[in-house]
């Protein structure tokens, strides 16, 4: 995992393969964002933010292209600005990881799959 692969990422977003409207579909946002902040969820995430998302890699153009793309995508697809911070918040997440050559981390990785698998992660 590379550089190449945050490429990949953000390709994915705008060639529409991740964060389609399949994505948000039937989506009650309300509790989805219920869940996420329910300490399993959010307590896990805050720790792989600890790992990834506190080096310079944050400052990184395709890193800070992915959060933004990830932000508009589910604004246009979702209308919800308060999930569109989680999106994006989750790409740069994985972005970072990517960055870093460190994607065997399982929740990130996790992360990651349910992005490509066309569906909103929860644990």
């Amino acid at each position: 995992m590379s550089r190449v692969d945050v490429d990949k990422l953000l390709a994915d977003m705008n060639e529409g393969r991740l964060l389609s409207q399949q994505t948000f579909e039937g989506l009650d946002v309300e509790a989805y964002l219920d869940q996420r902040d329910a300490s399993e969820f959010a307590d896990e995430w805050m720790q792989a933010f600890e790992r990834f998302a506190q080096s310079d890699v944050v400052e990184e153009e395709v890193l800070r292209a992915s959060r933004e793309l990830a932000f508009k995508r589910t604004i246009a697809l979702a209308g919800d600005p308060e999930l569109a911070g989680y999106v994006s918040d989750d790409i740069g997440l994985i972005g970072a990881a990517l960055l870093q050559d460190e994607m065997q981390d399982s929740f990130v990785m996790q992360l990651l799959e349910r992005y490509q698998q066309g569906t909103l992660p929860l644990r």
